[in-house]
């Protein structure tokens, strides 16, 4: 199983490859798997149902098969790493860059908070701010930000704006700017109530998600990775096999190697090829491993929620994964990243299934989330609901949490402030 690295600790490129391969979506992990085939003459894709003549066929033709298979469509990962690869940037630089660009989400923002993706890499603080700065710098502006708030600000820096009102704003007055407190702001910063709002409008133009424009094929048809299924009353945890692809290391080059042991560079060359397959296969079956690990801890945890439809989640803290299973909470987090659960109650996303108690009333994260969520789907676009008019509504039905938190779940829902989904 993989385990999380302790701080200070550099990754290897063994685990490097087993990170990748864990926290890789279904989309990623064939990516993976195909530039594995195109580099690695030794591995080969096993596929059950594949036909005796089709097992004689060869590896050339496989790999065609795999790498044909995938779609064409530019994701924003490939288009930003086409960037960094192209940018003349220092090696040191250019690989760094490319070991955090899988850690940005669809929307182009760190999935984690900067700083633990610092920590997971290994990389230096120089190194990964001069990184960093370098995927900032692609195209489309506003991706490899932290958060919405960051995102707004490089689109503004690139615009050649990095001082006027606007970014004062989204710099020092944020939580009064999605709040529409245009009154406080214009107070604050000594200047008529409508310089506030005219600066609110030039925001309001910029791009929330500057990952929209590419390929999100995955979130569109989702193959489940786990299935839990209920069989004499217990329930049982697999992974499907769409999503768990079997590889090996070629019989027939094997046999070339054996042909050819009296040649010292062919050999040296097969013994790599054999070495890196080796590598590879173990990084999938770790990946394996963890995730069924994980899955079941969580099947575990929350039984109620998979014997009985309409039960609630329980709460449940990724901590509380990661003690039962025993491995580190990174590695609990990657294992969850873009992977889905069927069940008899439907398709869900691995991370759904955290949440903590956020009141006396014992309401669980998760259901405060999809309150929020109804609420919002529901509201007037012409005049949305602000996080506090989303407290009041709370309230009303008994749940009293803080406006901080609120805005908080609403971020992790991926829902703009009310500012920025007011439709004009």
């Amino acid at each position: 199983m993989i385990q999380g690295m302790k701080q200070g600790m550099v990754a290897t490129p063994a685990m490097q490859l087993s990170m990748r391969a864990l926290q890789a979506n279904q989309t990623e992990l064939q990516e993976l798997i195909a530039e594995a085939l195109a580099a690695n003459p030794a591995l080969e894709e096993v596929k059950e149902d594949e036909l005796a003549e089709e097992q004689d066929a060869s590896l050339s033709a496989r790999r065609d098969f795999v790498l044909d298979s995938l779609s064409s469509t530019q994701t924003l990962a490939d288009y930003l790493e086409e960037q960094i690869r192209r940018s003349g940037l220092p090696a040191k630089t250019e690989s760094a860059a490319l070991q955090i660009i899988p850690w940005l989400n669809q929307h182009g923002f760190f999935a984690e908070p900067p700083a633990v993706v610092q920590g997971e890499t290994g990389l230096s603080d120089k190194v990964f701010q001069q990184a960093r700065r370098a995927i900032c710098d692609c195209d489309p502006a506003g991706v490899g930000a932290e958060d919405l708030r960051e995102s707004l600000i490089i689109q503004l820096t690139r615009l050649g704006e990095s001082k006027g009102l606007p970014i004062k704003l989204l710099r020092f007055h944020w939580d009064a700017l999605v709040r529409h407190r245009y009154a406080d702001i214009a107070k604050a910063l000594d200047i008529e109530e409508e310089a506030a709002e005219l600066a609110a409008r030039r925001i309001a133009r910029l791009n929330p998600d500057p990952g929209s424009g590419f390929s999100r094929a995955e979130l569109l048809v989702v193959t489940p990775d786990i299935e839990v299924t209920l069989v004499d009353n217990e329930l049982q945890v697999t992974l499907t096999k769409e999503t768990s692809p079997q590889m090996a290391l070629s019989a027939e080059y094997r046999e070339m190697m054996a042909a050819h042991a009296d040649k010292v560079e062919v050999r040296q060359y097969l013994s790599r090829c054999f070495r890196d397959g080796r590598e590879f296969i173990r990084a999938l079956n770790d990946r394996y491993t963890t995730m069924l690990a994980v899955a079941e801890a969580i099947v575990q945890a929350q039984q109620p929620f998979f014997r009985q439809k309409g039960s609630p989640l329980l709460p449940l803290k990724m901590e509380d994964i990661a003690q039962t299973t025993g491995l580190h909470i990174s590695t609990v987090s990657r294992a969850v990243r873009g992977k889905y659960l069927k069940c008899a109650s439907g398709v869900f996303e691995l991370r759904s299934f955290f949440s903590v108690a956020v009141s006396s009333d014992d309401v669980s994260a998760d259901e405060v989330k999809q309150l929020i969520r109804g609420l919002i789907l529901a509201e007037d676009p012409v005049h949305p609901l602000s996080d506090a008019k989303l407290e009041t509504l709370l309230q009303e039905q008994n749940i009293h949490i803080a406006r901080r938190t609120i805005a908080k779940y609403r971020e992790q829902l991926k829902i703009l402030p009310a500012s920025l989904r007011k439709k004009r």
